[in-house]
């Protein structure tokens, strides 16, 4: 049995004349032989009667209305070819899914599942027809297909609902209804209660300002990096990290977690192509894994993988800005695992302290403590979002400015001073940020000041090198900030190690006797607190310099000591003679 390639679209009332076996489609129902037809995709056949021999027509409806408009392929004409459906939904909403051919090399069910979650009314018997049906036609129009997100050429952006720019080509997707990039509420709202309020908080500047400089990155012809804001919880932290995701989508649904697996974040990642990558939480990836994990979202490149028949599969690629949040910097949390942090992670992903006036925030815009501002930035980044993003973009190229972006980052790069390279690095990705932020300004995309993305970015610029400080100076100062907290506390909040009977009041660890003297075993929280204002990891460092660290298991900086009732600690174990230098 076969079909016509190509299925006539029949408009009126009645069909024209059928060359049996054919697959029709009706937009709208019609009498054929005395008989209505309901709307959608009909199979007209023939069968033979067994008593007579004679071939005897019949009708058979598969679908509500599907049309396959195009077939979709790259511009190499030699790959990434598909289909573009254009279907009516139960809701009567026209919906399109440029769907991969590769989905019809196997069972129908992907194929069927995608178009019944997006409403397609199917005849449940003759389900797998609609797949034949999709397979048998070859329109002669093709469209250009866009597997990412982003830039496509210098002059379209591709988004999975819109296209922003000159050029014909459409995103395809295995996901048919995988959009995240909604919008609702309006652009003026969006503006009023997260863009306004950036001004005098520079951590939301930077959350909003970083989600927007991913679709820089195409043009200044940079790989992706990011920053990671830290700090204790109910900081507001994660109300920045939703800020960031409403510039692009639904604040909750825009932005993922670390908890993804590797392999997750790289097919999340090439989602998010030429925009940004909000991940929160980063407490909850795994310490062993997360340097590696750092590494590939920042280098734009997913590892090869092999398909169901061995065939290595298309690498997968993406330029992004990182967002992430979390309780720890990207070291201390890699020291957990029993990992050391390298300096091309920690340039990759620059570690920012959530430590503000109130929280991650300075300025709460006449609100009564920093929980409600972070509240409303939450609600804010679910009522009106997915329209920054976009408007950018489209103010962008109307501006007839984009080939003059690399010269304009060069000259926001000399404005953040930098003394090797890494720091250069460093101070590029700020700058680019800032530049950002400038021209939202300059675009009314953020209605705030003039200069008001660049204060802020550079505020944060002197914070991160603050904070990474290298040197002996800042060894000395982590060193003395510890041998001064042992000298303050020593006696109250910590007590003897093998004492079944011991107390201590908000307790710092515990000490123990040893023949050098007196040992001091902190618990992190008690170690964070001594070097208030470092980073974990860095405070590591600075122990490690001097040797002050007497005892840790294989890969750590901490070691398990066994108490009296036969608890087990991971503690830090510091000779305090070896804090400060002798005199």
């Amino acid at each position: 049995m076969t079909a016509a390639t190509i299925t006539p679209l029949i408009p009126d009332s009645a069909a024209a004349p059928i060359d049996r076996p054919e697959y029709r489609v009706y937009d709208h129902p019609l009498t054929l032989d005395g008989s209505t037809l309901r709307a959608g995709v009909w199979y007209h056949g023939n069968k033979e009667d067994k008593a007579t021999g004679d071939r005897m027509p019949f009708d058979e409806w598969l679908c509500a209305p599907l049309h396959v408009d195009a077939v979709t392929r790259n511009e190499g004409k030699d790959g990434d070819y598909g289909r573009l459906l254009r279907f009516r939904n139960s809701d009567n909403r026209w919906l399109t899914w440029a769907m991969p051919n590769e989905l019809l090399a196997g069972k129908p069910d992907s194929i069927l599942a995608a178009l019944l979650s997006m409403g397609l009314d199917v005849d449940y018997k003759r389900r797998y027809q609609v797949c034949q049906f999709i397979a048998s036609q070859n329109p002669q129009r093709r469209v250009i297909a866009a597997t990412s997100t982003g830039w496509h050429t210098p002059e379209l952006f591709i988004m999975p609902r819109q296209n922003i720019g000159i050029g014909d080509a459409i995103f395809q997707s295995e996901a048919a209804n995988g959009d995240d990039y909604r919008h609702a509420g309006t652009l003026a709202g969006w503006q009023s209660n997260i863009g306004a309020r950036c001004e005098g908080n520079p951590l939301l500047v930077l959350s909003v300002c970083a989600s927007l400089a991913g679709a820089l990155l195409f043009h200044v012809q940079r790989q992706g990096g990011g920053f990671h804001i830290f700090g204790d919880s109910s900081t507001g932290k994660s109300s920045a990290i939703l800020a960031g995701a409403s510039v692009w989508g639904h604040g909750e649904d825009f932005k993922r977690t670390w908890r993804a697996t590797g392999n997750g974040l790289e097919g999340i990642a090439s989602q998010r192509n030429d925009t940004v990558l909000a991940l929160d939480e980063i407490g909850e990836a795994d310490p062993r894994e997360i340097g590696n994990v750092v590494y590939a979202m920042a280098n734009g490149s997913g590892k090869t993988r092999a398909s169901r028949n061995g065939v290595a599969r298309a690498i997968k690629r993406w330029r992004v800005m990182l967002f992430s949040s979390g309780e720890l910097g990207l070291s201390a949390l890699m020291a957990e695992g029993g990992k050391r942090s390298r300096a091309g992670q920690e340039i990759r992903l620059l570690d920012i302290p959530a430590r503000r006036a109130f929280g991650a925030w300075d300025n709460l815009h006449g609100m009564s403590g920093g929980r409600e501002f972070s509240d409303a930035i939450q609600r804010a980044s679910v009522t009106d979002y997915g329209h920054a993003g976009p408007e950018f973009i489209r103010k962008l190229l109307a501006s007839g400015d984009v080939g003059k972006l690399p010269e304009w980052l060069a000259s926001m790069v000399a404005k953040f001073p930098s003394t090797n390279g890494q720091e250069g690095r460093a101070a590029e990705r700020f700058a680019l940020v800032a530049l950002a932020g400038e021209l939202a300004i300059k675009f009314g995309v953020l209605t705030i000041p003039a200069g008001t993305a660049l204060a802020a970015i550079l505020d944060l610029f002197d914070v991160w090198r603050a904070g990474r400080g290298e040197g002996p100076s800042e060894n000395h100062q982590i060193l003395k900030s510890i041998a001064d907290f042992i000298a303050r506390h020593g006696d109250t909040r910590f007590s003897g190690a093998d004492n079944l009977h011991s107390e201590a009041r908000d307790r710092a660890g515990y000490w123990e006797d040893a023949p050098s003297g007196r040992l001091f075993l902190f618990n992190r929280p008690g170690l964070e607190e001594a070097a208030k204002g470092y980073d974990l990891g860095r405070v590591v460092l600075a122990l490690d310099s001097v040797g002050a660290i007497t005892k840790r298991e294989a890969g750590r900086a901490q070691a398990t000591k066994r108490l009296p009732d036969g608890t087990k600690l991971k503690l830090y174990f510091i000779d305090p003679t070896k804090l400060e230098p002798e005199t």
